[in-house]
Formats: C-alpha cells, sequence, structure tokens
C-alpha cells in the first residue's frame, strides 16, 4: 500500500511539476496542432459505460448465463487497431477481460484530469460478457450460480481509448502511464508516430527475412492448393502492384458473346446490299430471297474476311469463358454433387464439347465450302454436333450443380438455357427438312426457309451462352502478370460462411473425433482421405465440401417431432430483410464509389438498421473517411426500404378491400377437438373444416343448440357477424393451430365490437363466445386415437426381434427370455386368428413394458381388417359390445346373427340384446374354449384385472338393465381355464383374476382319468417362459392340482410318477 502511495503521488507531483514549470523546461518546437480532428458529437469527456447490456423485450431478448468464452480474447485484433484522431491513446499487449469497476475507475481518473480543448473517446463497446458466481456455500455441481458482473473482451493490439485535442505528447503519457497499471493485463501507451515505427519495423523484417516462404508468395502461387481452404464462397485475387486489368465478368462474356453476332448482321447486310443475285441463287434457280448463312460469311470480298477477323477474336475469349464455366459449376454453393466423381467428369466433357464447338466454328471459318467443301462439311457438322449435345449437357449439370437455387438469377438463366435449346434443336429439325425438300423437290421460297431456320439456330447458340450474364452476375475478371484470375462476389448473404453462418460441429469418419468447422482443415493433415459427419443431420462431407454446410437443422427442430414448425427469429428476420435492402440498393445504385461501398458491407450481418449507429459503423468498421459518402450510401438503403414498405401497404390494402366479396359459403362445420386443463391453460387445437352445401339465395341460422335453421333471407344491407368464422380464422393464424381460450376470446370480441354490430345488442358478448365454442366441441372416438404413435425405443426393439428371424442370443439373460416370451406369446396369437381371419404379425402392438399392447392392437385391426373378419376377431378376443353393433350395415347384422358358428351368434345376440347377458355370457365363453378361442373370456374378466380399460362394458354390454355382481365366477370360468391348459393354450393364464379355486371342479366335458394324466403331463412339461407372463399362476395352478389329484385313481397315480422319474 505504501508503495502504491508513493507511485501515486510521484505521477500527481510530476503533471503539477510540468504545469507549474514549464519555463524551466528545455522548449522544443511549439505544436500549432492544425491537424487536431475533435469528436462530431461534442463530447470531450469520457462517457459513463452501463454495468449491464440493456435488453429489449419486444426482439425476445433476455437475460443469459455464458461460458467465460476465453477464444474472444485469443489472438490479434484486425479492425480497430488504428488511431482514428491519430494522437495518442492505450493499446493492449495481450488479450483480457475489462470490467464495469476497470471502466468507472479510468472514467473518474482521466476526466478529472483533462483540460479545456482536451477529449477521450472509448474504442471498446461496454461490458456484455457476463460473469456469474455462487452462492456462499454452495455445493460443487449446483451450477453456474447468479449473474455478478459483466465483462468486456478484447484482443491484443485493440486501441481501448484515445486521447487527442491540445494536448503534447509528455502530458498524455503523464496522464495514461498511470492508468496502464490498472488493467489486469498488459497494457500500453501507444501515439501515431509509434504505430508507424511498427509498421516500418515489420516491414524491415518482412524484407530481410531469409525464408522466401511467406503468406504472400503462398497465396499468389496457390503452394499446396492453399486457395482451396480460403474463406468460403470466395477466390482471393492478388491484385496489388502486378494487376494489369480488371473488370465485371460480365462486360467480358457480353464482348465475347456480342462479337459473332455482329459480324453475322455485318455479313448478311453487306450480301443482301452488294450481293443479292450472287448471294441467293440456287443450284435449280427457284425463287430465294435470303442468303444461307455459307453463301453471306465465305463467297464473297469482303464478307469473307470480316466473318474471319471477328471470329478469329472471339475463339480465345470463348475459351477462356467455357473453363471459367467449368469452374463456376464445380464451386458451387450448394455443391450437392461435388464429391461425386462422375459430375466432376461431366463437367470436363461439357468444357471439351465447349472448346471443341469454337475450334469447329474456326475451322468452319478458314475453309470455305468453295475451297475445300470436304472440310467445310465434317466442321459444319462437328460445330451442329457439339453445339446441340454441349446446350444439352450445360443445362443439366446447372440443375445439377445447385446453381439454379443460389439465386433468382440462377432460375432465370435456367429458364432461358432450356428455352434456348429447345428452340436451338427445333430450328436444326426444320433447317435438315428444308434443306431435304429443296433438294429433292427444287420448290421456290423453301431455300429461304432454310436460310431463316439456319439464323435462328445460330442465334439461339449465341443467346445460350449470354445466359452466361446471369451465371457470372457478381464476379470479376482480373489478368495479373502470373495469369487471370476470377474474383468471386457471394451471390446471396446466406453463403457468407464466415460472416453470417450457425455453428456446425462435424465428426472425423475414421477416428470419431469432435470438430468444430475451423478445425477440420488442421485434422485433415492427420486423418487424410476421410470425410466428415456433421452432428446434427448426419450427412456426409469430403475436405473440399464441408466448407458449404453453414447451417443446419437446430435441436428444438431436430427433437421436436415431424410436425414440430419452428419459429422464426424476429432479430434475424428484421436483419435479413434489412440486408436485402442493401441488395437491392447495390443493384439500383450507378455511382461507382458508392456501388463499391455497399459491395464492402454487404458481407456483413450486424448492419445497423438506424442513420447515426450506420455512420458510426462504416466510419469505424469499414473505415470509410467521408462522411458524404457514408449519408449517401443510408439514403440509398433507405430509400429501398421506403419502396418495399409502400409496396407492402399498398397489397395489404388491396387485401383489406377484398375482404368485403366473402360469398355465402361461410357457414362451416368445425370438428374442434378441445384439451380442458385450467381455465388460463386450455388450448384449442387440430381445427378441421368440413365444407356444406348451401342453397343459392336462402341463409341458414344456428340456434343455441348448434340446430340448423332454414328460414329468413339476410340481405347484403345487414351482415351478421359470423362467430364460427372469426374463431377460426384467429386459430389458423396461431401457432401451429393452438391458442388458449382467454387470448382467443379477447381476440374474437375485439373482432366483433370492431365490427360495429354489437350497438343496440343486449346480448353479452362472452355468453354468445362461450355458447359458439361449446357448438363445436366434439365427441371422442370410442376407439384407441394414440395407436399411431410410436413407441418408445425399448419396445420397437422388443417388437424387432420379436417379428423378425434375427440373433439375439449375446442380449442379457433377462432381455432374451423377455423376447423368447414375447415371440412365443404372438406365434400363438397368429395360430389362434389364421384359421378363421386374416390376421398379420405386424398389426401386434409392443407397450412401453415389452408386453402386447392390446388397445393399440384393437385399433390397428379395426382399421385394416375387413368389417366380417374384425366382427370374428372381436368375439374372439372379446371385445364385441353394444357400440360396434350399431356400426354395422343391418345387412351385417343379419349375416351375423345367422352364422355358423354357435360363438358368433350368442356373440352377435349379446351385443343386440345387452339384457340377455347374464344368460348368453357363460354360454359365449364356454363355446369359445371349446373352438379354441379361449382369449373371448377377457371380456369380463379384463374388467376384474384392467387389461382392457379402454371400453366400458358395464355401460355398453349391459347398460341399466342388470343391477347384478358382474364378476361371478361360475363353474364355466372353471371350465374354460382347465381347457386352455389341456390344448396348451397358455397365454390364457395371462388374464387370471387374482383369486384361489378352493372350490370343487365339475369335469363332465372329459373321459375320467385321462384328462388327469393329460392335464399333469402338460403341467411338467409347462415352458419356464410361461411364468413371466403371471405371478399368479402358482396360486392358480396349486389348488387345481390339488383337486385333480385328490380325484386320481391309483393306476393314473402310478402313471404320473414313471412320467416324473422319466423328466
Amino acid at each position: 500500500m505504501l508503495l502504491q502511495r508513493a507511485e501515486k503521488s510521484v505521477w500527481q507531483n510530476s503533471v503539477r511539476f510540468l504545469r507549474n514549470n514549464k519555463k524551466w523546461l528545455p522548449k522544443p518546437e511549439p505544436e500549432t496542432f492544425e491537424n487536431v480532428v475533435f469528436p462530431p458529437n461534442g463530447e470531450y469527456k469520457l462517457p459513463a459505460m452501463p454495468e449491464e447490456p440493456t435488453y429489449d423485450p419486444a426482439l425476445g431478448e433476455c437475460k443469459y448465463k455464458s461460458s467465460k468464452q476465453l477464444v474472444s480474447i485469443r489472438g490479434v485484433e484486425e479492425v480497430h487497431t488504428e488511431l482514428i484522431h491519430k494522437q495518442y491513446g492505450l493499446v493492449a499487449v495481450a488479450g483480457g477481460f475489462i470490467s464495469a469497476y476497470d471502466f468507472n475507475f479510468i472514467r473518474d481518473r482521466l476526466n478529472r484530469n483533462l483540460l479545456k480543448n482536451q477529449f477521450a473517446i472509448w474504442r471498446v463497446p461496454a461490458p456484455w460478457l457476463p460473469r456469474t458466481k455462487r452462492a456462499i456455500g454452495a455445493k460443487a455441481g449446483s451450477g453456474k450460480g447468479n449473474i455478478h458482473h459483466y465483462v468486456t473482451p478484447v484482443r491484443a493490439k485493440r486501441i481501448i481509448l484515445e486521447v487527442g485535442g491540445y494536448i503534447m505528447e509528455l502530458e498524455a503519457r503523464a496522464y495514461l502511464m498511470y492508468l496502464c497499471e490498472r488493467f489486469r493485463f498488459p497494457v500500453e501507451f501507444i501515439s501515431e508516430k509509434i504505430l508507424e515505427e511498427k509498421k516500418l519495423q515489420e516491414k524491415k523484417i518482412e524484407e530481410m527475412n531469409v525464408n522466401k516462404f511467406n503468406w504472400d508468395l503462398a497465396l499468389k502461387y496457390n503452394m499446396q492448393d492453399c486457395r482451396k481452404w480460403l474463406s468460403n464462397g470466395y477466390q482471393m485475387a492478388l491484385v496489388a502492384e502486378e494487376e494489369l486489368l480488371s473488370f465485371s465478368f460480365r462486360w467480358f462474356v457480353f464482348i465475347t458473346a456480342g462479337l459473332p453476332f455482329t459480324a453475322l448482321f455485318l455479313c448478311i447486310s453487306l450480301s443482301l446490299a452488294l450481293h443479292l443475285d450472287e448471294s441467293t441463287r440456287t443450284h435449280c434457280g427457284v425463287v430465294n430471297y435470303l442468303p444461307s448463312i455459307s453463301a453471306a460469311v465465305a463467297s464473297f470480298s469482303p464478307e469473307r474476311y470480316i466473318w474471319r477477323f471477328f471470329i478469329a477474336l472471339h475463339s480465345a475469349p470463348r475459351i477462356v469463358a467455357a473453363l471459367a464455366y467449368k469452374n463456376l459449376l464445380l464451386t458451387s454453393p450448394l455443391r450437392p454433387l461435388t464429391d461425386r466423381t462422375w459430375f466432376e467428369l461431366s463437367c470436363q466433357i461439357a468444357c471439351f464439347l465447349n472448346i471443341a464447338e469454337a475450334l469447329f466454328l474456326l475451322l468452319l471459318t478458314t475453309a470455305s465450302s468453295v475451297e475445300n467443301y470436304v472440310v467445310h462439311k465434317v466442321s459444319f457438322l462437328g460445330f451442329a454436333l457439339c453445339s446441340t449435345i454441349y446446350m444439352l449437357v450445360a443445362t443439366t449439370l446447372f440443375q445439377y450443380s445447385g446453381r439454379r437455387r443460389t439465386s433468382s438469377l440462377g432460375e432465370k438463366s435456367f429458364q432461358y438455357k432450356v428455352l434456348m435449346c429447345s428452340i436451338s434443336m427445333l430450328s436444326l429439325l426444320l433447317a435438315v427438312y428444308f434443306f431435304e425438300r429443296h433438294n429433292t423437290y427444287c420448290e421456290p421460297g423453301i431455300y429461304t426457309l432454310f436460310a431463316i431456320a439456319e439464323y435462328v439456330v445460330v442465334l439461339t447458340n449465341i443467346l445460350f451462352h449470354c445466359t452466361l450474364l446471369f451465371d457470372f452476375h457478381g464476379k470479376y475478371f482480373i489478368l495479373t502478370s502470373s495469369g487471370p484470375n476470377f474474383h468471386y462476389q457471394p451471390l446471396l448473404p446466406e453463403f457468407n460462411a464466415n460472416k453470417r453462418s450457425v455453428m456446425v460441429f462435424f465428426s472425423c469418419d475414421k477416428c470419431s473425433e469432435a470438430l468444430k468447422k475451423n478445425q477440420v482443415d488442421k485434422h485433415g493433415f492427420k486423418c487424410r482421405d476421410t470425410t466428415y459427419s456433421c452432428l446434427d443431420c448426419g450427412q456426409a462431407f469430403s475436405i473440399g465440401t464441408y466448407k458449404n454446410h453453414i447451417k443446419c437443422v437446430t435441436e428444438n427442430k431436430k427433437y421436436g417431432g415431424k410436425n414440430y414448425v419452428e419459429k422464426e427469429n424476429k432479430g434475424e428476420a428484421k436483419q435479413n430483410r434489412w440486408i436485402e435492402q442493401v441488395e437491392r440498393a447495390i443493384e439500383k445504385v450507378t455511382d461507382k464509389g458508392l456501388k463499391d461501398l455497399l459491395q464492402q458491407i454487404h458481407g456483413f450481418n450486424n448492419i445497423p438498421r438506424k442513420e447515426a449507429k450506420f455512420i458510426n459503423f462504416l466510419q469505424n468498421s469499414i473505415r470509410v473517411r467521408n462522411r458524404d459518402l457514408c449519408i449517401k450510401a443510408w439514403n440509398c438503403i433507405s430509400e429501398q426500404a421506403g419502396k418495399i414498405q409502400q409496396a407492402a401497404t399498398e397489397k395489404g390494402g388491396l387485401r383489406r378491400n377484398g375482404e368485403g366479396g366473402d360469398d355465402l359459403n361461410d357457414d362451416k362445420g368445425l370438428n374442434c377437438k378441445q384439451g380442458a386443463s385450467k381455465s388460463n391453460g386450455e388450448k384449442v387445437e387440430e381445427v378441421e373444416t368440413e365444407k356444406r352445401e348451401l342453397k343459392k339465395n336462402s341463409v341458414y341460422e344456428h340456434d343455441n343448440n348448434n340446430n340448423v335453421k332454414q328460414g329468413t333471407l339476410i340481405t347484403d344491407d345487414v351482415k351478421k357477424f359470423k362467430w364460427k368464422r372469426a374463431i377460426k380464422r384467429a386459430l389458423k393464424e396461431a401457432d401451429n393451430g393452438q391458442m388458449k381460450i382467454k387470448r382467443l376470446k379477447t381476440k374474437v370480441i375485439q373482432s366483433y365490437l370492431a365490427s360495429g354490430q354489437s350497438n343496440g345488442s343486449d346480448e353479452n358478448p362472452e355468453t354468445i363466445f362461450n355458447a359458439k365454442l361449446c357448438s363445436l366441441e366434439s365427441t371422442k372416438p370410442w376407439y384407441c386415437s394414440d395407436y399411431n404413435e410410436p413407441a418408445t425405443l425399448f419396445a420397437t426393439c422388443m417388437r424387432y426381434f420379436a417379428l423378425n428371424e434375427e440373433e439375439f442370443s449375446t442380449l442379457p439373460e433377462l432381455l432374451f427370455q423377455k423376447i423368447e416370451s414375447l415371440k412365443y406369446e404372438m406365434s400363438i396369437i397368429g395360430k389362434m386368428h389364421q384359421e378363421d381371419i386374416t390376421f398379420d404379425l405386424s398389426w401386434i402392438a409392443v407397450g412401453n413394458d415389452g408386453n402386447l399392447d392390446w388397445r393399440k392392437t384393437y385399433a390397428k385391426c379395426y382399421r385394416e381388417m375387413l368389417p366380417d373378419h374384425f366382427f370374428i376377431f372381436a368375439a374372439m378376443n372379446g371385445i364385441a359390445t353394444k357400440a360396434l353393433w350399431e356400426r354395422l350395415f343391418y345387412s351385417e347384422q343379419h349375416k351375423i346373427l345367422n352364422s355358423f358358428y354357435e360363438l358368433i351368434r350368442n356373440t352377435a345376440r349379446l351385443m343386440s340384446h345387452p339384457t340377455e347377458f347374464y344368460e348368453l355370457r357363460n354360454k359365449s365363453i364356454l363355446s369359445a374354449a371349446q373352438y379354441g378361442w379361449p382369449a373371448a373370456v377377457c371380456a369380463w374378466i379384463g374388467l376384474r384385472n384392467n387389461t382392457l380399460n379402454n371400453i366400458n362394458y358395464q355401460e355398453e354390454l349391459v347398460g341399466n338393465f342388470f343391477e347384478g355382481p358382474i364378476y361371478d365366477l361360475s363353474f364355466c370360468l372353471r371350465q374354460t381355464i382347465l381347457i386352455a391348459i389341456i390344448n396348451g393354450q397358455f397365454h390364457l393364464l395371462h388374464y387370471l383374476p387374482a383369486v384361489n379355486f378352493t372350490d370343487s371342479y365339475d369335469l363332465f366335458p372329459f373321459a375320467y382319468g385321462e384328462m388327469f394324466l393329460r392335464f399333469f403331463r402338460e403341467l411338467i412339461n409347462y415352458p419356464a417362459s410361461e411364468t413371466l407372463f403371471n405371478d399368479k399362476l402358482s396360486d392358480c395352478l396349486k389348488p387345481i392340482a390339488r383337486v385333480l389329484y385328490a380325484s386320481m385313481s391309483f393306476l393314473d397315480f402310478y402313471r404320473l410318477g414313471q412320467m416324473i422319474l422319466i423328466n
């Protein structure tokens, strides 16, 4: 503390001594301060920095916790490294964080020392990165804790603050050197002179460097193919002092395609003007009005020399354009097929055809038909064939390369390519037809049609190559001393991977290491010839294509299900609309300097949307010193914004004016499923509209019970407010068709009051709304509505192993037994149904516990089976109810009542007359067991153990007619159980109630003695997997075995003992 106070007093005394005793110091040359530039806002003191950032809830902003983000202080600052006012300041030597306490201390100390005409400005933003702190006594693992304060990250060589005005260097040092020690990272004093000396020193080191392998040479000569991993969407052009020529590639294409068109126009015009009779003469002497292209360009002078001159000029740029178009296809931003060998080979073939077409045209021009007919004919055929094939291949590759989808210009270019290709092929066929017809019949005027078709073929070929004007929009041709180079500007802002992208992570398919996008290139030296998979979408990319994967699915969309609709980020949407205005301004502006500035800021995703911040952004980040140019750029962008807003307003006005023309088809039935919970949490969802046919001249009115009455004709003068239509419209406008009832009520009532129809009405709008909403509620279906919902992963795997012949012996023993029992039970169910109905095992559903899910199985069968088959299935499984009977047609009911099977007849009587339940129940169950359908017993046993709780049997089977107990265990139940055990139908025991059978059993259906022995044989050979079905099995089998054992004879007892010894 004493040392700090001593240092403090030393600096303060130094400042006082300099101010009071300036006359004793050596007098240097006086400073005139002629070049001093003061802040334009008039603030000379350091403003106070807010301790925490401000968030706008309207934009969805809120406080958030974050990691330390040490990456934000690593590396060297590349933007804010220059002094704006060219005087003095503080610069960071290494990276670090500045807290709000540090800002306040520096502000108080520096503002206290500043004199008149001296100023200081901040060059760093306010604190925005949160820092958390745990509470005292918090346990480890309890989380980050609350936000304690905010900091500002600073990289090395970043200017932190500037001091200027009428101030000398010695005085600035006295102010700032003391503040350098207050930072928690190394900071030093800097001036404009010191910055220039450092630049000269760095330049000197670079010039004296013995190792010539530096970045400039590596990029210039593309060492180790380094240009392929430059900024995505760009190819760097080294255009320093070696630049020879630079112009827009669109002009290059325009000039290249305009040379043959100009030559053709001049040759035809001169032929018609100077050599009309000679150029239009035919071999048969018929009338002809136009010369052919061969006669116009190669038969007479000076047409021959004009054509050869222009075609010679056209050939070399045509080859350059062919190579550029090949690179354009291979460097598409989407690159869906770049890693495919056949796609690259196809691009090479298309480039070869394009060059061959240019060479054949040059040869065709050199050798005329008069000089060498054979060479001329071969050249013409080669030109026509290469031209046709190239147009087809180029159009196809343009679509599959992804260039068609990159922008609206890509779609326009593709449409023009298809149009020109179609017209060219049609004209070529017509030219061949007219030529053959002229040579065969020598009809007058046919050769003129041939000449016209020939003109169209050449013109469509030229226009096809002119579509490169759209393909190379925004690109430049730069000729340097090291060769031509193509400078690509991004076509759309979403392809600026480094400027505007979402963090994407990859996984190496060779070593499974997780990588960030900027780590993939470095990892390529470790694992060569491998692919990289995106961790979110799972798509594989090569080392050359992963850079184009700039945006992937979010976690909400990935795990939200198939019906998830991702909400739009409002801030990102606003910024995208603002960038769209910048794009429109680039297209409209004509001033070169202004256009270059707009193209420069086009790659940023944080362009401010307010004038003052926009101008500061240009001056600080883009380093534009001309304030008038900044104002022009703002005016240009705001003008485009006004045009877009005006167009949207006109469109909205037209839409509002068209709302009055509603037809009479407004009365629609709504089927609305309403989930009830608390009043504020209720939601209205799944609105389904069903159109009703209305009569032409009548209107329907709804009463409170939602009954339709036809009567009064409502004229156009008095329009009734449509509550259901308003509810439907409000739900459609909501996200996912859902809205809280309280909010829905407010919105609909506001529409009702705004319509002006509430005047003079005594009814409460809330009462009307509640009545209309209740009329939309529909009854729930009687069947299981969630049968199509996906089961858990465990249930899906269990079902897969049970249905498919897959090897699962390596699984744990418990899972192995579970799958074996499930497989056995499914096979029993299939055997039970296959003789009577068509039953597919894939209809069987498995629950989350790994057992059969009968509710979903019944629902699936109800939708897949025929009505007759499902009735038999329902009778076999005990789910035939009165609700099912009422859904059958009269013919089906009559057929079932007179069925051959006793079980079906009894079940039909049971469903049609519930009062006969007590009489028919036991008979149906017993006959079902004797016919091999023991699962029918579940119809009333299921009530006991809640296995079939989706149907209220007590209401639908017996209703109010039967008031006695329906769970009585009669002797038929015991008979059914015995039959199931003897027949090996053990799955029935899964549905046994929790009771003990201590009663005696009446065994009249079976032969005495033989039945006992068969039962015990089955009991001894009972499969071990069946014990998983029911824990109550032993309690049910013990009393049955005890009763049977007491009734066995001595001979049967002896045979049973021998059977046990054998096993």
